[in-house]
């Protein structure tokens, strides 16, 4: 396989071999999670942010980001059924379900873990169905965890309008895109971490404007815009297109259209 080829393939999306990116955004979520978690009661929490910020992320490098100090439960999936649901955090907990009715399901797990410090953590949380958003705010008011919900922001205002969330304590985070410094210190340390570094100077000195415009910041579509840029770089070697063989704001462009970023 080709050199520009391998680089494409650090990017592409959902693969293991990115490692996650503690930007400034990352990091001042971090600290705001930290304060609510040592100073108040245990409450519903919201993450919002456009899709591509770095949410699943986020929730992802949790345990990592937070050197495993707090106890969590992550659904990735929020096609959940209440029954189901709460089965698995009782599961979790290495007990015995005494009951399948949902009252007594609810019971069992608010016993079990109401002296515990558990985060339950739902990814998607925009796609939660009515019956499970009743079920966590029953959760949340028996005070037995904290839910941390990442949806998207656009989503998120009808779903906070829900009455029962909007009368309960809770709080809103949000995470933001990369700055245009951000975006030029996730190339170096990607690039670096590949042994790679040429490709982050060349980037970032001559066209770190065309990746900020085309992205708009958001992380999923600069590592998408990578992935085809490298892609179409391999192409252009192994074919002979000369005229496609080096870094230019037509090939960056290319890529965003490959990309989907920009119409053709």
């Amino acid at each position: 396989m080709g050199k520009y080829k391998e680089i494409a393939k650090l990017f592409e999306e959902k693969i293991d071999g990115i490692d996650f990116f503690t930007n400034s955004g990352v990091a001042s979520l971090k600290r705001s999670l930290e304060q609510i978690f040592q100073n108040e009661t245990k409450q519903l929490l919201f993450l919002v942010g456009e899709p591509g910020v770095g949410k699943s992320a986020f929730l992802n490098n949790f345990d990592t980001l937070f050197e495993n100090r707090y106890r969590t439960i992550k659904f990735d999936m929020p096609f959940l059924e209440p029954v189901d649901f709460i089965k698995t955090l009782i599961k979790q907990a290495g007990e015995e379900i005494e009951d399948f009715s949902l009252d007594a399901l609810i019971k069992q797990v608010v016993e079990i873990y109401k002296t515990s410090d558990y985060i339950v953590m739902i990814d998607e949380s925009q796609l939660l169905s009515k019956q499970m958003i009743e079920v966590i705010r029953i959760l949340a008011d028996s005070k037995a965890f904290w839910f941390l919900l990442a949806m998207h922001k656009h989503e998120s205002q009808s779903i906070l309008q829900e009455p029962q969330f909007a009368s309960r304590p809770h709080k809103v985070l949000e995470l933001g895109v990369l700055s245009k410094e951000e975006m030029k210190e996730f190339l170096y340390f990607e690039f670096t971490r590949a042994n790679q570094s040429f490709f982050a100077q060349e980037l970032h000195k001559k066209f770190l404007k065309s990746f900020y415009t085309l992205s708009k910041g958001n992380f999923r579509d600069l590592k998408k815009l990578l992935f085809h840029l490298f892609l179409l770089l391999d192409y252009a070697h192994e074919h002979n297109k000369t005229k496609y063989r080096k870094f230019s704001n037509c090939l960056i462009t290319m890529a965003a259209i490959e990309g989907g970023l920009v119409d053709a």
